[in-house]
C-alpha cells in the first residue's frame, strides 16, 4: 500500500500547526487543568481543529482521534490519531520538546507516521514500508544488545511507583548503563534514530505512541505495550531496537523478581 498522500498531507498539517504553535508562544493565553491534571489551552484545541479540518477535508471518509476533541467516526475503516501539542507543560516553559503528533492506523496498526518539533527544526517521518526518517536523512535504531550497555528513558516510574509496574520500571532502569530524563516525543525520535536505545511509557495515551510506533518499526525496531502486545492503544508502550525488547518484557512478566 502506497500512503505517499497520506504523508504528504499529514506533513502540510504538522507544519502548519507547528508554525502556528512558535507564533503563539509569545502570547499564552489562560492554562486550564484537565481532570487528570494535564494543562491545556486555547492553543492545543486551535492546533488540533486545524489538523483535523485539513486531514477530513483531504480525506473525507477517515475517522479521527484526537486528544482534545475525542473521536469522529469515519467509513474507511481508517482514522488519524492526533496530539495537536504533545509537550504541554515544555511547551509553556519555552523548552523546545515539544511536538505535533500525527499517525494514521489502518486496521489497528499505525501505518503513517509524522512527529514535527518546530522548535528543533526537526520532523520524523515514516509510512508502512517506505522507511524513517528524520529531515531529509534515513535513520534506524541502534545496534546494542545488552541492557546493562543500554541507553534508556522512562516515564511513570515515579507516578506508578505503588503499582506493581512501576516498580518493574524502576528495576529495569537500574539494570541500565544510563537513563536519560524523559523528553516527550523527542525520546522517541532518539530511539528510532539510534541515539537512544530503549524508552519506556507507563502513561502513553495513543495520541501520544501512535506515530512514534510507526516510524520505530520502520527504523528497524518493535514496539509492544509491557505486556508484549502490539498496540498503542493500551495504556502503555516499549519503544526499542528490537534487540532489547524481549528482556525488557520479561521485567514486566509474571514471576519477575
Amino acid at each position: 500500500m502506497d500512503y505517499s498522500q497520506e504523508l504528504s498531507e499529514a506533513l502540510k498539517a504538522a507544519e502548519n500547526a507547528g508554525l502556528f504553535l512558535r507564533k503563539s508562544e509569545q502570547h499564552l493565553p489562560t492554562v486550564e487543568l484537565k481532570a487528570d491534571q494535564s494543562p491545556v489551552s486555547e492553543i492545543d484545541r486551535t492546533s488540533e481543529s486545524m489538523i483535523r479540518d485539513h486531514l477530513l477535508s483531504c480525506f473525507k471518509n477517515d475517522g479521527f482521534l484526537g486528544e482534545e476533541s475525542g473521536e469522529l467516526t469515519g467509513t474507511s475503516g481508517r482514522r488519524w490519531i492526533v496530539d495537536p501539542l504533545d509537550g504541554t507543560r515544555p511547551y509553556l516553559r519555552n523548552i523546545p520538546t515539544y511536538s505535533v503528533l500525527i499517525a494514521l492506523e489502518e486496521n489497528n496498526k499505525p501505518v503513517v507516521g509524522v512527529i514535527h518539533l518546530p522548535a528543533m527544526n526537526l520532523t520524523c517521518r515514516a509510512t508502512t514500508g517506505g522507511g524513517a526518517w528524520l529531515n531529509n536523512t534515513p535513520i534506524h535504531v541502534s545496534s546494542q544488545r545488552t541492557l546493562k550497555a543500554a541507553f534508556g528513558s522512562a516515564l511513570g516510574f515515579v507516578e506508578k511507583a505503588d503499582t506493581e509496574s512501576g516498580r518493574r520500571l524502576f528495576r529495569l532502569m537500574q539494570l541500565w548503563d544510563y537513563s536519560y530524563g524523559f523528553m516527550d516525543a523527542y525520546t522517541y525520535v532518539c530511539v528510532a534514530s539510534g541515539r537512544i536505545d530503549i524508552a519506556i511509557n507507563l502513561l502513553d495515551k495513543s495520541w501520544d505512541c501512535a506515530s512514534a510506533a510507526c516510524i520505530v518499526s520502520e527504523a528497524g525496531g518493535v514496539f509492544s505495550d509491557i505486556h508484549g502486545a502490539a498496540s498503542v492503544h493500551n495504556g502503555s508502550i516499549i519503544l526499542s531496537n528490537g534487540a532489547l525488547h524481549n528482556e525488557a518484557l520479561a521485567c514486566f512478566s509474571q514471576g519477575t523478581q
